[in-house]
């Protein structure tokens, strides 16, 4: 019998092999988990459904899309399982049919058409005043379109509309570092059940404090939409005006939606107090993205009203902001001002070839849009002659004012501050810091304050409302307690007020105090006269006109500093506070 012998070197080379492979194996980076809930490749068409009525169940060529989820309805514990809607295939998240949705192509069969039916789940304890709505769609191939649903219940709403198809762009704005936006009048009769402001007539946009933001998007009737406009992209509170200049509510949250039937502006209600009206109308902030497209829609919605013993539910006309195509994420562009407080000196900004007004003490220039980056800041004379230069790191999509001040030894300084304009802040719990993220808040309806010293005579400052109390949750180190010149609070860096914080509708004020580490608030500083919060309403004229009472104040991102000289008398040098609005 014969063997053959393997040579040592080749079984050697063959186990390494083996190894190598099998090391390759275990060793796989490339894989990656995808948590999406629905991982199917499905293209969205040019069509989009803009769901503004109550149905919120829906069929596509006779097949449930949504969940039709009905709660059990009987008494007792019940699981949570049980009170969960399930997610289906086309909705996800919970199986309903949400605000607004992108037919998928796959869904329009071959003559093009898809068939659509949108109904609703009543139930004993909660009975839907809505209709089906039944409908066909064609799929636009060379024009996105949207299609709207509206409440559609005569007992809502007179001579209800169904459905209303709208065109859409999704070309981007011709300058880049600007935004398209249009108005888009849904506007309906409320039922005659319903006593409510008569707010169904012609709309334009306004910015905050009234100002029309553009003839194009002014006079639009009901069923109509206007063009879209360019805008610089930034943090705007944009309004909704009716010819005479009454302001149309925006739907928000449930805190928001307590109105005035009378005039639509929110209610403050609580105990030992009859009910009051804040005299604002809810509109909120939002940063508006460079390149975005925007509608803003004004539709029946949901409201609740008072009898000051039981909430009413109710229906009015509202405004809410839709995006067009999906946001970009900005990374380009920021946007820097100028802020003088050198007493007796006017002053520039100039960036990149880009310069800001003349820029007189006291005040603060427009905000220049500038590129992300390095980027070399020169602060310049009214006649052009250099003063400071220093070269900075600018961060996409962030807000910045740069503060020129003088020292005690009368050199300028700088300080280069980031805005915070998202609306977000801490709590104040005080947690142990595991998991912050519960410790924070967004709003979009905000009032928040940040508190700067720039008097070179007042080694600190701290700020106090009219009663001599720091605004400051933090009296070690919160904002606005011992503010040195030219040093940011960092740990609480902006006080937060709430919209209701004037219960009896009367204004309120800011005070400042000659402070010490061991010593707060310190002693009043009386030749500051006192900030009232009325101040921070830009235009009374747009309340007064339409016999509404002034607000205590205006939501928005403020910096309030103090600068001038506490021993000097005169107008032009004599302590004294600043305000800046950051938002629009």
């Amino acid at each position: 019998m014969k063997y053959s012998i393997i040579p040592i070197r080749s079984f050697l080379l063959f186990i390494f092999t083996v190894l190598l492979a099998s090391a390759c194996k275990k060793a796989n980076v490339d894989y990656t988990y995808d948590y999406r809930r629905n991982q199917d490749a499905e293209k969205p068409s040019n069509v989009r459904l803009v769901n503004l009525s109550k149905n919120n169940q829906l069929i596509v060529n006779g097949d449930s899309l949504t969940n039709f989820f009905v709660a059990p309805q009987r008494s007792g514990y019940i699981p949570p399982e049980q009170l969960t809607p399930p997610g289906t295939h086309y909705f996800p998240k919970n199986g309903f049919l949400g605000q607004t949705w992108y037919i998928p192509q796959h869904l329009f069969q071959k003559d093009g058409k898809a068939d659509l039916k949108t109904t609703f789940i009543s139930t004993i304890t909660n009975i839907i005043p809505s209709h089906e709505v039944e409908f066909s769609l064609k799929e636009s191939y060379e024009q996105p379109k949207d299609y709207y649903l509206l409440i559609n219940h005569e007992a809502l709403v007179q001579d209800p509309t169904k459905l209303l198809e709208v065109p859409r762009s999704i070309t981007s704005p011709v300058k880049p570092d600007h935004f398209k936006i249009r108005i888009l009048n849904l506007s309906r009769k409320i039922a005659p059940t319903y006593t409510m402001e008569d707010l169904a007539t012609k709309l334009k946009l306004a910015y905050a404090d009234g100002t029309p933001v553009s003839a194009a998007t002014s006079g639009i009737a009901s069923n109509t939409w206007s063009e879209y406009v360019e805008i610089p992209y930034g943090t705007y509170q944009f309004k909704v005006l009716t010819e005479d200049g009454r302001q149309v509510p925006a739907t928000g949250h449930a805190y928001y939606n307590h109105i005035n039937r009378a005039n639509s502006t929110m209610e403050m209600s609580g105990p030992g107090f009859s009910n009051v009206s804040s005299g604002l109308t809810y509109a909120p902030m939002r940063t508006f993205q460079p390149g975005g497209v925007y509608t803003i829609v004004i539709h029946p919605a949901d409201f609740t009203w008072t009898t000051g013993n039981d909430d009413i539910r109710t229906i009015q006309n509202a405004f809410r902001i839709i995006s067009d195509v999906s946001e970009p994420q900005n990374i380009s562009y920021t946007q820097l001002q100028l802020a003088n407080t050198v007493m007796n000196q006017d002053l520039v900004l100039n960036v990149k070839g880009q310069s800001t007004a003349v820029t007189a003490y006291g005040t603060a220039s427009e905000y220049k849009r500038v590129v992300a980056g390095k980027q070399v800041l020169e602060v310049l004379s009214k006649t052009g002659q250099t003063l400071f230069s220093k070269e900075v790191e600018l961060v996409g999509g962030q807000n910045y004012t740069f503060w020129v001040y003088a020292d005690q030894d009368k050199q300028l300084k700088t300080l280069l501050v980031a805005n915070n304009l998202a609306g977000t802040g801490y709590t104040g719990n005080g947690k142990d810091g595991t998991n912050s993220t519960i410790d924070r808040y967004q709003s979009e309806y905000y009032f928040n304050f940040r508190f700067l010293n720039f008097s070179n005579q007042l080694p600190y400052v701290t700020f106090t409302n009219g009663d001599g109390i720091p605004y400051a949750k933090n009296l070690a180190n919160g904002t606005g307690v011992n503010v040195q010149q030219g040093i940011l609070k960092t740990d609480e860096p902006y006080a937060s007020l709430l919209y209701s914080t004037s219960v009896s509708g009367g204004n309120y004020q800011f005070m400042a105090y000659s402070s010490a580490p061991a010593r707060v608030p310190g002693d009043w500083l009386k030749q500051i006269t006192p900030l009232s919060s009325e101040t921070l309403v830009a235009n009374k004229s747009l309340y007064t006109a339409v016999g509404r009472k002034v607000p205590a104040h205006e939501p928005g991102v403020y910096s309030i500093a103090v600068i001038g000289d506490p021993d000097k008398n005169s107008a032009a040098e004599k302590a004294r506070f600043m305000v800046i609005k950051h938002t629009k």
